[in-house]
């Protein structure tokens, strides 16, 4: 009789033929059993058969059915033997790791520190580049600009300049790709009534903005209403949840009541959510409808305003910023004198709000991803090595009928369970590590509130931790899975195998001197870019210098002389605070980022073309600002007290306009400043020094000055120059201000030196971060190559010995180890340069005076490497000469 069918199930095959077999076999044996049991009922032969059939049933239908019950126990089965085998890897894997501490907790902290640093720029990376924007359908939300890149003029960024209110209204009302649009400019008013009087940082939005456009709504209160976004409408305030915890404790009853801005009472509508972050304005304290009058000043000149819109239902980027092409060329023909060479563009609002940051947040993380994978590279290198002294038990274990995809089974969970173990090491360090670069973030880094570790990062973290273990884990255990019982038994972890794992190791710390190489010149590069940008020549001397800024409201300071009113005095006593040198007052202060240009014209000659104005940056100042800002006088005279509104219009012009449109010589010469229909002559009486104003990159600009006293504004730095610690006299002013207005607020009370610092703050911090990486991976390298190194005088001290018994010296020993560490170095080096002269041509736009393939940083990190490796392959070569020849001989 044939076998139980439950019993043989167990030996089936398992492809899908080899069960129909014993299906059918097991089939036919039952049919058989069922015709004899009818003959012996006196049937004959033909009709038993027939009646067996019968009473069998449909023979395909129970075949089908058996095979289908059999496929569900094979593969309960071989769940089950998964299941147990994992089990048993796991359990043998932990034994093994807790067998050797100090191999596992190196090989461990290795892969712990290279998945926190990388899961730690990643968070910042993530919070701020790739997570949604908190609005609704943020994907549909896009930044529109104007687009002077047709226009002969200098400016920060042509793609990316400001709207006239009547271009922007064009566009929201014609281009129907984007179904809502709405724009906003700054405001900084002055808060009092609540304590001492503070300057805020805010912002006028048109109608819609928050309603249709962002699609978020208050958290307390209302919205602004249509009927409020209207010329002379009412004063109404939205409070953002930082500045409502501040200033009134999160107090609910402040929605409804009045506050005092820059004299005005405004009514307090509603209070923002806690995680409402507002487009382009960072630090914003409150909002206020826009109530935009077009009669007062607002032609297609004069753009001040910036806009965010939101696709319509359907509607592409792509089809948006065609429609708005066709209308810019339509602009373009009506409205010349304005609009020639001005287009518009469109990007996505997420990508816009981080374009600045973006190319050096991915710097880092590729440089990150670097020092992963020579974390990688030297665990692998640990594996390998370890791999060799466990030649014997794997080819015990193969002797005893272990597959290779069991030995291979067992050392990648050894590998993943080691990865999992570093991994959350590392996750710890991430967290640590990310309230790290938080803090480091150059203030006004966007969107820096929103990074954390949190359920993204940590799916990150284990997707990183997983294909770190298969990394360096897959190669080792590639390789100890071909292990030969015979061969490694007999040889005793000699032979072809020794052979194959050592050129690999070499391979793998090859790979990693070239990788930290590439690490290495790009903080080179860096590095030299940023000692270019700390001494670049500013044109004044911000050592020394406190500044304030303080902002006259229109109620109070209605006109020029009652602002001249409150200048003078303020200058006076800040003169007299013991310490103090000069004292001077500009409307903008150098690299403050902020703009203000105006068209002019030189007198007798051409007026400019339509679409190509003479552009100028221009600020008002008092007498004294040079002196107080240590900003050179080329030739001419500066400013005096007598050069107010009564008398001769003046200027003072930069070098650089000087070059550009007097040929060195413009003392006498006169200019119009923004006013084509009634020119006003200034003559100009002085030529300063060029400076940097938009950024210390960015090149000098053709500049004006002109006199306070002539043309006054309520919103004014000063800037104090003194022979004492500039924070020392802060008290001081703050006290003189209040002397003369008690209602005025002081803002931007700081050190001249803390404004450098800031235009350097991100230059700073990629090249802090990108140094850091760097030496770490520098000590990967060269500790992945001391441990190559020094395994292979451990394997090779018979050979030592003998060498030493034949005579040779210690130096030829030291000269041979050398020698080889070396080669291995030089190989790593030359590929490393080939590569980094690839990887650095992407940091082109992010150096500064200094080339991707500067040749001495190439030379100078190339040297360092050089060094290290000298340094790592030192020690085990002075150990190989001092072998005992007989003692390494008796062993053998």
């Amino acid at each position: 009789m044939s076998p139980r069918p439950h019993r043989r199930f167990f030996r089936l095959p398992f492809k899908k033929d080899g069960i129909r077999q014993e299906v059918d076999e097991e089939l036919r044996f039952h049919l058989e059993m069922r015709t004899e049991r009818c003959q012996r009922e006196g049937l004959a032969p033909t009709d038993a058969r027939d009646e067996a059939r019968r009473r069998f049933g449909d023979f395909e239908q129970v075949r089908e059915e058996v095979e289908e019950m059999m496929r569900k126990r094979m593969k309960a089965t071989r769940k089950s033997d998964l299941i147990d085998d994992g089990r048993r890897d796991v359990a043998f894997a932990a034994r093994q790791l807790l067998r050797n501490p100090g191999f596992s907790a190196v090989a461990m902290l290795t892969i712990a520190l290279g998945i926190g640093s990388t899961t730690a720029i990643f968070s910042v990376v993530d919070g701020i580049m790739l997570r949604p924007l908190a609005y609704e359908d943020p994907h549909e939300l896009v930044m529109i600009w104007a687009d002077y890149t047709r226009r002969d003029v200098v400016l920060p960024d042509l793609r990316r300049e400001w709207l006239s209110w009547p271009n922007f209204s064009d566009f929201r009302d014609e281009v129907s790709a984007v179904e809502a649009a709405s724009t906003f400019s700054g405001w900084t008013p002055t808060l009092t009534g609540a304590g001492d009087a503070e300057q805020l940082n805010g912002v006028r939005f048109s109608h819609g903005m928050f309603s249709e456009v962002l699609g978020v709504d208050p958290a307390i209160g209302r919205g602004f209403l249509p009927e409020e976004d209207v010329p002379d409408g009412p004063s109404v305030t939205l409070l953002s949840d930082g500045f409502w915890k501040r200033a009134y404790g999160g107090d609910p009853a402040v929605v409804g009541s009045d506050i005092l801005l820059s004299g005005q009472p405004y009514t307090v509508v509603g209070v923002m959510p806690a995680s409402f972050l507002p487009p382009s304005f960072l630090g914003t304290d409150l909002w206020t409808p826009l109530q935009f009058d077009l009669s007062n000043g607002g032609g297609r000149g004069s753009a001040f305003l910036r806009s965010v819109g939101r696709l319509a239902d359907g509607a592409t980027l792509e089809l948006a910023r065609s429609q708005a092409t066709e209308l810019g060329s339509r602009l373009e023909q009506q409205f010349p004198e304005a609009n020639t060479g001005v287009g518009y563009n469109i990007y996505p609002l997420r990508f816009d709000m981080v374009q600045q940051t973006s190319a050096a947040l991915w710097v880092l993380l590729g440089a990150v991803g670097f020092v992963l994978l020579i974390a990688c590279v030297n665990v692998a290198n640990l594996l390998l090595a370890r791999g060799a002294s466990r030649r014997a038990e794997l080819a015990i274990r193969v002797a005893m009928g272990a597959g290779r995809g069991r030995i291979l089974s067992q050392l990648l969970t050894e590998s993943l369970l080691m990865a999992v173990v570093g991994g959350a090491i590392g996750v710890g360090l991430a967290y640590v590590g990310t309230d790290i670069l938080v803090g480091l973030a150059p203030t006004g880094t966007p969107r820096i509130d929103e990074v954390a570790v949190d359920g993204r990062i940590l799916v990150f973290a284990a997707a990183v931790t997983a294909l770190a273990g298969l990394i360096f884990g897959a190669l080792p255990a590639l390789h100890a899975s071909r292990t030969e019982p015979a061969t490694s038994l007999r040889e005793g972890g000699r032979g072809a195998s020794g052979v194959r794992a050592g050129r690999l190791r070499n391979t793998l710390v090859i790979g990693q001197v070239a990788l930290a190489l590439i690490l290495l010149v790009g903080a080179g590069l860096f590095i030299r870019s940023f000692e270019n940008l700390q001494n670049v020549e500013l044109g004044f001397e911000p050592e020394g210098v406190l500044t304030l800024r303080t902002q006259m409201p229109g109620l109070r300071y209605p006109d020029a002389a009652s602002r001249h009113d409150f200048m003078r005095p303020l200058e006076e006593r800040l003169s007299a605070i013991p310490g103090v040198e000069a004292v001077g007052s500009v409307t903008n202060l150098p690299l403050a980022g902020l703009d203000g240009d105006v068209s002019f014209q030189v007198e007798g000659q051409p007026v400019p073309e339509p679409g190509q104005p003479q552009a100028v940056w221009l600020r008002r100042i008092t007498p004294n600002y040079f002196d107080a800002m240590g900003l050179e006088l080329v030739s001419g005279r500066p400013f005096n007290i007598a050069d107010t509104d009564d008398q001769p219009q003046v200027v003072i012009i930069n070098k650089t306009l000087e070059d550009d449109f007097f040929d060195g010589n413009a003392l006498g010469k006169r200019v119009n400043v923004n006013n084509r229909d009634n020119p006003v002559w200034r003559e100009i009486v002085g030529v300063a020094g060029d400076i940097k104003n938009f950024g210390i990159r960015a090149e000098s600009r053709n500049a004006m000055y002109v006199p306070f006293y002539q043309i006054s504004s309520g919103f004014m730095f000063t800037v104090v120059r003194t022979s004492l610690q500039p924070t020392s006299i802060m008290a001081s002013v703050r006290r003189e201000v209040a002397a003369i207005d008690p209602s005025m607020a002081v803002a931007s009370l700081q050190p001249m030196s803390e404004w450098v610092d800031d235009s350097l703050a991100t230059d700073r911090f990629t090249t802090t971060l990108l140094a850091g990486f760097a030496v770490v991976a520098l000590l990967l390298a060269v500790v992945g190559l001391y441990g190559v190194v020094s395994y292979s005088v451990n394997t090779r001290l018979r050979e030592m010995g003998v060498r030493i018994a034949l005579g040779a010296g210690g130096s030829s020993i030291h000269r041979l180890i050398l020698h080889w560490s070396l080669r291995l170095a030089l190989a790593g080096i030359v590929l490393g340069a080939v590569g980094a002269f690839a990887a650095t041509r992407l940091m082109g736009g992010l150096l500064f005076g200094v080339e991707p393939a500067d040749p001495a940083t190439f030379a100078l990190t190339a040297g360092v490497m050089a060094a290290a490796a000298l340094v790592a392959s030192m020690i085990p070569a002075i150990r190989a000469t001092r072998v005992d020849p007989i003692k390494v001989l008796k062993a053998e």
